[in-house]
């Protein structure tokens, strides 16, 4: 998957010239102006010298010594501009170190191979895999991110060399060094080269933003034959990430395109958004632009029209802002109608395959079955049909899972603890409520007491294990088990973390695990091939608790389901001593 949102969005902020100080115009001016307090000539002392000493420990040393208090804007904004020259030296130390451990003896696995041919078809392993693996353990990261620094240390000792020493001095930072990687990295060597001579002397002062297409430019000037089988191998990597978690219970979503088709999904978000504001809505152009993109998706992208002609901003944009204990609105939205409404398309702007036409929605009510799911007696609900019934604007989405686990005190109101969504972490007690008293939603209770009788072990008499265990398992552990890593458990495989089924025949005898709690485990589908490759090995000495160990010999204790952090049993104060040789 390509750069996240957040990175994208704070790489484009960040297009300082790391290493020109003397370049941001004249000595003593801010900004152009003459400011009091600055003194004239303030560029051409401590900027300038520490711009000439090469990064590493001496400027360190010099810049932790440093009185920040004491100096003037102008000086700050040059040990800043330092800062990142040293930021820039830890990631071409980081890349480097992560290179040398692919090529690493400890991560050549001895019959590659073989333990493929033993997996899902489909599956390949490499031995930068099996270092990645590594790396992602030690550092919390995906195998995917572990993977990219790989693929950085290698590409800077190898085709784009310059970039890798630009790097290692500070003088560009490290989103920029990546962009030439992910564009020119993986060409050959000489079209590499080339597409670095044209982007990295420019590069310190243009912004990351700017250095991606410069190198997406350079390359097609470079080698333009091999533009379209780019773009093919490209447009195969479409992808739309899984949630991130932002602040405040939102989250982000990043999509990969083909160029035309994004500018055209932004296109007509921007006039369906234009379109509203035009019509009297309140929202912002980004908040309609967020809910349009989200009421399609999700099959509600009707709007409501008055019978005068006016588009009335959907319920939806503040359905949660003020909500009581049993996240209902407390201002009486849900049973206010201004008069009789219907349901309308309101078509995109030019937009191809749009058509104006009348949906009416079908008259109707809440049914009593469906205020007893909704919890207390709340004001009445407007004129319109029930979702998920026929004729319902919403009918159209298909039907998918939330997953809610909140206490039954804070679902009545009794405390405000924060619930858990899964595929996304922790929201407000108010966001929980609101979300389990939807129409629609299906309460289930998961069982975590293990007096309450649900069957936790069914020792060998079945591999999959029954729906109750499956879900205490997941409920219990929450993410997959592996380090760091970040997949919740309703998209894991359920592993026998001792295995289930008797070795090939040939192999030595061991052991049969059983299926219960305290030998099953979520794992995502690459940490589960690593395991049964041999690659990653893992124990789980009690229910919910996993040891992990890598090929180079670290062990990790992980309990993703706990708040606690992941303990690295071999680290400079574990107990546990290192042990010799890598376990293959």
């Amino acid at each position: 998957m390509p750069d996240d949102p957040l990175e994208r969005a704070d790489d484009d902020t960040r297009g300082v010239a790391v290493g020109a100080a003397g370049d941001a115009g004249g000595g003593g001016r801010a900004g152009g102006f003459d400011a009091p307090g600055l003194g004239a000539g303030a560029g051409a002392g401590l900027g300038e010298r520490l711009d000439a000493m090469p990064a590493g420990a001496a400027l360190l040393a010099e810049l932790e010594q440093l009185d920040l208090a004491a100096l003037p804007s102008y000086e700050l904004s040059e040990v800043a501009a330092q800062g990142r020259r040293i930021v820039a030296l830890g990631h071409a130390i980081e890349t480097a170190a992560a290179a040398a451990l692919a090529r690493h003896p400890d991560m050549h696995h001895p019959d590659l191979a073989a333990v493929c041919r033993s997996l899902p078809e489909g599956t390949a392993f490499v031995h930068a895999d099996v270092a990645a693996a590594e790396l992602s353990a030690r550092l919390l990261v995906p195998p995917a991110e572990a993977k990219l620094l790989i693929r950085e240390g290698t590409a800077y000792a190898g085709p784009l060399a310059e970039t890798g020493a630009a790097l290692a001095d500070g003088r560009i930072e490290p989103a920029k060094a990546r962009a030439l990687v992910r564009g020119a990295g993986d060409e050959p060597a000489h079209v590499a080269a080339a597409v670095e001579a044209e982007v990295l002397p420019r590069a310190a002062g243009r912004s990351v933003a700017q250095v991606r297409t410069d190198v997406a430019r350079a390359l097609n000037h470079v080698d333009p034959d091999g533009a379209a089988d780019r773009h093919r191998t490209a447009r195969s990597c479409r992808a739309v990430s899984r949630p991130k978690v932002l602040q405040d219970g939102m989250a982000g979503i990043w999509a990969v395109l083909p160029a035309a088709e994004a500018v055209q999904v932004d296109g007509v978000l921007d006039a369906l958004a234009r379109r509203s504001r035009e019509a009297g809505d309140a929202r912002t152009l980004d908040q309609l632009r967020a809910d349009e993109l989200v009421d399609r998706m999700l099959g509600r992208s009707e709007h409501l029209v008055a019978h005068d002609g006016t588009v009335l901003p959907s319920r939806r944009g503040g359905a949660h802002e003020q909500v009581g204990p049993f996240g209902l609105p407390t201002d009486g939205a849900l049973g206010r109608a201004a008069g009789p409404v219907e349901t309308r398309s309101v078509p995109t702007a030019d937009a191809p395959g749009s058509a104006a036409g009348d949906a009416p929605g079908s008259p109707g009510g809440v049914d009593a079955h469906d205020r007893a799911a909704a919890g207390p007696p709340g004001p009445a609900a407007p004129a319109e049909s029930v979702p998920g019934e026929p004729g319902h604007p919403w009918s159209s989405a298909p039907r998918t899972v939330v997953h809610v686990t909140v206490s039954l005190a804070t679902l009545m109101g009794a405390d405000d603890e924060p619930a858990d969504l899964a595929g996304y972490g922790p929201v407000d007690a108010q966001q929980a409520r609101a979300m389990a008293l939807d129409l629609g939603s299906t309460w289930r209770r998961i069982v975590t007491d293990p007096l309450s009788g649900t069957v936790l072990d069914v020792g060998r008499t079945t591999y999959r294990p029954p729906a109750a265990l499956a879900d205490h398992v997941r409920h219990r552990d929450k993410y997959c088990t592996a380090p760091g890593c970040p997949v919740p458990a309703t998209r894991c495989d359920l592993d026998h973390t001792i295995e289930y089924h008797p070795p090939p025949e040939g192999s030595p005898p061991r052991p049969l695990g059983t299926t219960c709690a305290h030998n099953l485990g979520p794992l995502c589908r690459t940490h589960h091939r690593l395991k049964t490759a041999g690659i990653l090995r893992v124990r789980q000495p009690t229910a919910g608790e996993f040891v992990w160990r890598t090929p180079s010999g670290h062990s990790f204790r992980v309990r993703a389901g706990t708040e606690e952090p992941a303990v690295h049993l071999t680290g400079a104060s574990a107990p546990t001593p290192r042990p010799a040789l890598p376990p293959y």
